[in-house]
């Protein structure tokens, strides 16, 4: 494995951006693009601006051998302080689908999430759905994941329905070189998150 581009995060997003028109399509996609960064770089509170967000998201993550249904503000929130909490928000998308539509979009891709030993030793500790790591190595969790995120019409997101493919899941070791580290994540990425765009519903 070499070392992926973090930017990769928003480049199925950006790609479809360059060809829509439709202004409540836009305005999704230009949501899905801001959230990915702020929730990458350890900004995930930001994503629950009413601009955003709807007052009650609800997520459905299924994979693992699990099904896990997120409602409401609190526990949505909950979900992310945990990212945070384990070290795990740093991720790029390789080879994403993407299609948009005024409900909302569907895409697939291929999730490469960053951990450290350290990070996943200790979370593996407490219980924390870690795992078994040296400390001082590098890790990579690569899942194929398809997501169904649906919208409202003001373009503001109500929830994400994830589902992961546990056939393709693995955790392999990277050299540090290729190790991508949430200080790098933020030095490339929050140069290119920009505002979400004003925007009001047609009729």
């Amino acid at each position: 494995m070499t070392k992926l581009e973090i930017t990769m995060l928003t480049k199925a997003a950006d790609d479809l951006l360059a060809v829509t028109e439709n202004p409540l399509h836009r305005q999704i996609l230009e949501n899905y693009r801001r959230h990915a960064i702020l929730e990458v770089t350890g900004n995930w509170q930001q994503i629950f601006t009413p601009e955003m967000t709807v007052e009650h998201p609800v997520y459905r993550v299924n994979g693992g051998g699990m099904s896990m249904t997120l409602d409401g503000l609190d526990q949505v929130q909950g979900f992310y302080q945990g990212l945070s909490a384990t070290e795990t928000t740093v991720m790029v998308l390789e080879d994403e689908v993407i299609a948009v539509n005024d409900w909302g979009f569907a895409s697939e891709a291929i999730f490469h999430t960053y951990v450290t030993g350290a990070a996943a030793a200790s979370s593996f500790a407490r219980g924390e759905g870690g795992f078994d790591a040296d400390p001082e190595r590098f890790y990579v969790n690569r899942q194929r994941i398809a997501m169904i995120w649906p919208y409202d019409e003001r373009g503001r997101m109500i929830g994400e329905h994830v589902y992961v493919h546990d056939d393709d899941s693995a955790t392999i070791e990277v050299p540090e070189s290729d190790f991508i580290t949430f200080d790098e994540a933020c030095e490339r990425l929050l140069p290119t998150l920009r505002p979400l765009p004003a925007f009001e519903p047609a009729g």
